[in-house]
């Protein structure tokens, strides 16, 4: 679907993606701001909280071995994420495809980082056989690992949840460092297992970019921004 843009609109577009994922991660350690829309007596916000306005009522409180739990306004950035950031990313995939996530992804755009700078990969992916074979299970124990973590520590600690997400950041970056190409959304990216298990190869409004005439921009291959700011390709194998 994205295929026909520039690629220098897109690099724009992930640019901004990510610039929002980084004010979204810097609101992890400091915002001295956001908590104010959790009030429940700001009827013109739609993040305003009703039960911090009945914490203390027993009938009606949030209650834990006969107690109830105190509440007060919150910050927003983890709910923000678990419930705009994550379910928008499902449904972009479910709905319109993974070549249209893949060419937003702030996890990919940073990723490629060390190409940026010239870093040429460490290994070639092809004589590492193990991890083109067993991905599948890389994803999952990454997203187990993700999920309990989630359940047990980052959603109660905003700090944590912070260094969690730039420990990702940086694991994307230094897997294509590695292996280099597009290797941590093909072999180690958690979210890869997710959309193959909803969307298989397509998505219900994405294009076909296996069956593209010849010659044409896929998602199969590597970008480049020519002179007039069109998106240029080549092939390339299944790492890049």
């Amino acid at each position: 679907m994205l295929s026909t843009v520039s690629e220098k609109t897109m690099h724009v577009i992930r640019w901004a993606i990510f610039l929002a994922w980084g004010l979204l991660i810097v609101s992890l350690f400091y915002d001295p701001f956001s908590a104010v829309l959790t009030e429940p007596t700001n009827h013109w916000s739609w993040l305003a909280d009703d039960t911090i306005a009945v914490s203390t009522d027993p009938t009606q409180c949030v209650s834990a071995q006969g107690y109830c739990i105190p509440l007060a306004t919150y910050a927003i950035g983890t709910r923000v994420f678990w419930g705009m950031v994550v379910p928008s990313a499902i449904f972009v995939v479910l709905v319109l495809g993974h070549e249209f996530w893949r060419r937003i992804c702030p996890l990919y755009f940073f990723s490629q980082l060390p190409r940026a700078l010239g870093v040429k990969p460490l290994l070639n992916i092809e004589r590492h056989t193990w991890l083109q074979n067993n991905h599948f299970y890389v994803q999952f124990v990454l997203f187990f690992v993700g999920i309990t973590a989630r359940i047990l520590l980052i959603n109660s600690v905003r700090p944590v949840m912070g260094l969690f997400l730039i420990a990702t950041l940086l694991c994307a970056a230094a897997v294509v460092a590695l292996y280099g190409g597009r290797s941590w959304c093909h072999y180690v990216c958690p979210f890869g297992m997710v959309q193959t298990v909803f969307t298989g190869p397509r998505g219900l409004l994405d294009s076909a970019a296996h069956q593209a005439p010849p010659y044409s921009l896929t998602q199969s291959m590597c970008r480049t921004v020519a002179a007039q700011g069109e998106g240029g390709g080549h092939d390339h194998d299944q790492s890049a």
